[in-house]
Parts: C-alpha cells; structure tokens; sequence
C-alpha cells in the first residue's frame, strides 16, 4: 500500500526532525569545545564528513531513483555531490598538513559556497520533482540520516568563516 504524498513528506519530516536532534546530540558528546576551538580543528570534522559526499553519485546508478525522476536532476545532483565531496578533500587536507589559517579559510569558503550552491540544486529538483513521493532506493537513507548534519555543519562552517 503506497502512502499519500502528504504522508511521505509527513514521515519524512519526522525521520529528519530525528536525525537532528540525533546530530546535536552526537556533537555535544563528541565535540563538547567545538564552537570555541581554532577554526582548523572546529571545521575538521565537518570536511571529513563531506568527504564521502561522492556517494551521492548514485542516484545515477538504475534502480536507486524512480526512473520518473528527469535524467538531468540524477547527474546535476550526482556532479554536485562529486564537486562536494573533492572541495571537502581539498580543505581536509589543507588543515591536516597544516596550511596558514588564511589558506584553510580560503578553501573553506570554497567548501561552502559549493555545499549551498549544490544544496540549492538538489532542493529544487527534490520539490520541482517530489522526491518524498518516489522510488529512492537507499538514497531515502541519505537523505533522512546524513541531511542534518551535513546542512548543519556547512552552516556552522559558514557561522565560523563570518564570525571569525
């Protein structure tokens, strides 16, 4: 029996209210001083989070999306995941070898405009297409698990690059 389109979104805004309040939790266990650390060591696990977003790119394998989700929206958001996870390389690398704090916060900017640009394209497929109403595959799962943290992490990075 298929659920109604306002009870898929229903659900799936429950499963994310979920992975939220999990997510804080989980970083005020794991991260007590987090806020208050150098900006290196605060966005560190934020980037290395992002370095798997290459799994993203999935959605364009057959089976994982409804084959009534456009083709383009498949590769646009596989190639933003992609792009995603490679600026997250680049900024965890820079701060594991030690870059200058300028170098860090140059690539983290880079990081963050990427993740809302791909944020943006990825949010306007996922409405313009109804995704809560299709065949997701495990992408379901990432998108219910892994949204929360990694959007509350790009805007901490985000709130940390503005507040200095």
């Amino acid at each position: 029996m298929t659920l109604s389109p306002s009870r898929n979104l229903l659900v799936m805004n429950i499963q994310m209210t979920v992975s939220l309040v999990a997510t804080i939790i989980l970083v005020r266990w794991l991260f007590p001083g987090i806020a208050q650390a150098e900006f290196a060591v605060a966005v560190l696990p934020v980037a290395v989070l992002h370095m798997f977003r290459f799994i993203g790119m999935t959605v364009v394998m057959p089976g994982q999306l409804d084959d009534a989700i456009s083709h383009k929206a498949k590769v646009e958001i596989a190639v933003g995941d992609l792009i995603v996870a490679l600026t997250a390389v680049l900024l965890t690398f820079a701060i594991v070898e030690g870059f200058s704090d300028g170098t860090v916060r140059v690539l983290a900017w880079i990081f963050v405009i990427t993740c809302l640009a791909d944020m943006a394209v990825i949010q306007r497929h996922f409405i313009g297409e109804q995704f809560w109403n299709k065949q997701m595959g495990v992408v379901w799962l990432f998108q219910v698990l892994l949204s929360a943290p990694m959007v509350l992490g790009e805007f901490f990075v985000l709130y940390r690059l503005v507040a200095g």
